[in-house]
């Protein structure tokens, strides 16, 4: 009786040990983001996008995120699959991008509710789309509460700080980017959600000619954003003009 005591325990042990690694295991959500924002469309797995990335984050409401692709595309989509962001469970699209170079290299941070993969999905001049994916672990950020201060956000709203070498910019704006998931917690009761507000779009100029753009379709970017990226050869200073969703513009230089 003994002996078959002694025999179950290592096989009990690795069932469960089976069971955690496959309930850790994060989930694999692109056909939904296919279905969602490239319906009709399909993609193929490239080795021409890499990623810098830490594969776990130390805090859910910055997360780094840097890419680098190595061809020519007219567009390079961002997309965090398990933020809640218009779709619950199902992609929230962070931004899609309008590179003037090849190769083009981006960094930001990111907004990640939970342990997630990030897709890069790239189209090129002839209408062929292209991707890779990481998977990134993080605690709750997405939308997590914050103490919310109105003064102070209308004040520096907007302002902005613009950078560059021969090829390569960098672009800071003060903006909340809120989801519209959060919860004030300055409100007494810590229930008022802030409502949806963020950038919509960001357009960067070197002598009224665009080096790069981006559009905004959910608020998956972090507080006070910043873009930094690859860029033709600057002439001259950049202007920038940024959009927000309720139609506020910003100019910075």
């Amino acid at each position: 009786m003994m002996k078959k005591i002694i025999l179950l325990i290592p096989t009990f042990l690795v069932s469960s040990f089976f069971a955690l690694g496959v309930y850790a295991e994060t989930p694999n959500l692109l056909d939904g983001v296919v279905d969602k924002y490239f319906k009709g469309k399909a993609l193929t797995k490239t080795d021409d996008i890499t990623f810098d990335v830490a594969k776990r984050a130390l805090d859910g409401t910055q997360v780094p995120f840097k890419f680098t692709v190595n061809k020519k595309y007219k567009n390079i989509s961002v997309v965090v699959e398990g933020n809640p962001h218009q779709l619950p469970g199902i992609g929230s699209l962070a931004l899609t991008m309008y590179p003037k170079v090849a190769p083009f290299t981006f960094e930001t941070h990111i907004r990640m509710e939970q342990d997630s993969y990030v897709d890069v999905i790239a189209e090129d001049e002839e209408g062929k789309f292209f991707y890779n994916q990481v998977a990134i672990r993080s605690a709750g950020g997405c939308s997590a509460g914050v103490t919310y201060d109105a003064d102070s956000v209308l004040k520096e709203i907007g302002s902005m700080k613009v950078l560059n070498t021969g090829t390569r910019a960098s672009v800071f704006i003060k903006h909340p980017q809120h989801n519209g998931y959060q919860a004030n917690l300055s409100n007494y009761t810590g229930l008022f959600i802030l409502p949806e507000w963020h950038l919509s779009s960001v357009v960067v100029k070197d002598q009224e000619k665009e080096i790069w753009s981006a559009e905004f379709g959910g608020g998956s970017t972090a507080e006070n954003p910043f873009f930094v990226f690859d860029a033709p050869k600057i002439k001259g200073n950049l202007q920038v003009l940024a959009v927000d969703n309720q139609g506020k513009q910003y100019i910075g230089k």
